[in-house]
């Protein structure tokens, strides 16, 4: 396949290494023939080095989204890095589904938004990816950052050893917690000094008080004194969203809970591999208008999270986000879903050993009840896995932030200095 491919350039010809620093070598990957291709190419890239001359103190910075989540994923690290005047952020996304320009431009990046083609050639200091699968073949040598955009172990990425040529194309990858970094090291993914233990910045507003769930269920329109759930099931044609999601949401409203309904970008994606080939802001449109129930496509679920009293999932990173939070969490069985998500089955076992699980609709509201009268029933499996999940959460953007200048080799100036004032903001529509 070309995409195949292209990952394959990607890895060889973009190349881990910059400064005379080589990524570990690994069995998976390192072959005499590489050598010899990466050799050559080194020349030529250092060749382009020489001739582009020095920046100074000014470095330029390309981030590419595989979805409107990715933004999302990183725009912690932007806003606390947007400050920098030697900093310069260009915007580009190489998937079919989402353009640059559908991405971007509803948060005022247009002036700085590339596609694709015009970012492979671009003399960038700093590449930040946070999808291995979605990433653009850079013709030129960058220092490569790849950021993890989910802590559910889907995909085989807590170790993706078929795609080790890939993950050995970035410099640096930004860790959400040790178990995944221990993995990727036994594994021969990466070397100790491409794997920095991070924590997950999107999740710090869960936790560092910048959030007030009070102002978000106003805003909302959901007042009074019955709970608010949230049902927020993961993108795929085997989630529960396909078996039972609209069931779930008219039988939590139906006993009288007010329901937040948070889809993943990826399942407004219609093609068979993201929603089915379903239109679900079509067939989700009869709940507009109602009193109880909140169609929402903001693609960050955190202002939610801090909303909902409950959450109703399957097997989801925000599943796991939202035990940061400590509240009731309900799974629905998705037959199919694991095997086709290629998820971790201790994943799998860890999410279910701290949430009831359901394996029909008309369950759904009675456990969230139950755990609504009795929020210890799960409390301290809750808050064991997400200290494991999540690297010191509340403070990973700074350690991110950190990461990223060392990796531009300049100094981080003081935090007096930096100003996100700059930047995007968006109003993101209430329903569909």
């Amino acid at each position: 396949m070309a995409r195949e491919h292209a990952l394959d350039h990607t890895t060889t010809e973009g190349g881990a290494e910059h400064r005379g620093r080589r990524a570990a070598p690994s069995l998976l990957h390192d072959t005499l023939y590489r050598r010899a291709r990466r050799a050559a190419v080194d020349r030529l890239h250092a060749l382009d080095d020489a001739l582009s001359g020095p920046g100074g103190d000014r470095r330029r910075v390309l981030f590419e989204a595989a979805s409107p989540l990715s933004f999302v994923i990183f725009r912690p690290i932007y806003e606390r890095l947007s400050g920098d005047p030697r900093l310069e952020f260009w915007f580009t996304a190489c998937g079919k589904t989402w353009s640059p320009s559908a991405i971007f431009s509803p948060l005022g990046l247009g002036d700085r938004i590339v596609s694709a083609d015009r970012a492979a050639w671009m003399k960038v200091d700093a590449y930040i990816n946070t999808d291995f699968w979605d990433a653009t073949w850079l013709r030129r040598r960058a220092r490569r950052v790849h950021l993890f955009h989910g802590v559910a172990g889907k995909y085989g990425l807590d170790a993706p050893v078929e795609i080790a040529p890939t993950v050995a194309s970035f410099d640096r990858l930004l860790f959400p917690n040790r178990e995944r970094r221990d993995s990727y090291l036994a594994a021969g993914l990466v070397g100790p000094e491409g794997a920095a233990l991070i924590g997950y910045p999107k999740t710090d507003c869960l936790v560092d008080g910048s959030i007030d769930g009070r102002s978000v269920r106003q805003r909302l329109g959901l007042i009074g004194d019955a709970p608010i759930v949230m049902y927020a099931p993961t993108w795929s044609p085997h989630s529960s969203l396909h078996s039972m999601g609209e069931a779930v949401i008219a039988a939590l409203e139906g006993a009288g809970f007010q329901v937040i309904v948070k889809l993943h970008d990826r399942s407004y994606d219609r093609t068979l591999r993201g929603a089915g080939g379903i239109d679900w802001a079509a067939r989700l449109a009869r709940f507009e208008g109602h009193p109880r129930v909140r169609l929402v496509r903001d693609p960050d679920a955190s202002p939610y999270l801090c909303a909902s009293d409950a959450l109703v999932t399957c097997h989801s990173s925000v599943g796991f986000e939202f035990m940061l939070l400590d509240r009731p969490l309900v799974v629905l069985e998705s037959p199919g879903l694991v095997g086709h998500a290629q998820i971790n089955p201790r994943k799998v076992v860890l999410m279910r050993s701290a949430a009831d699980v359901a394996t029909s609709a008309d369950q759904v509201p009675t456990l969230v009840a139950r755990q609504i009268a009795d929020p210890s029933r799960y409390s301290p499996a809750r808050r064991a896995i997400a200290r494991d999940l999540f690297f010191e959460a509340g403070t990973a953007t700074r350690r991110a932030v950190a990461a990223i200048y060392d990796l531009l080799e300049i100094d981080a100036p003081a935090p007096a200095v930096l100003h996100p004032a700059s930047a995007p903001t968006r109003t993101w529509s209430l329903s569909s």
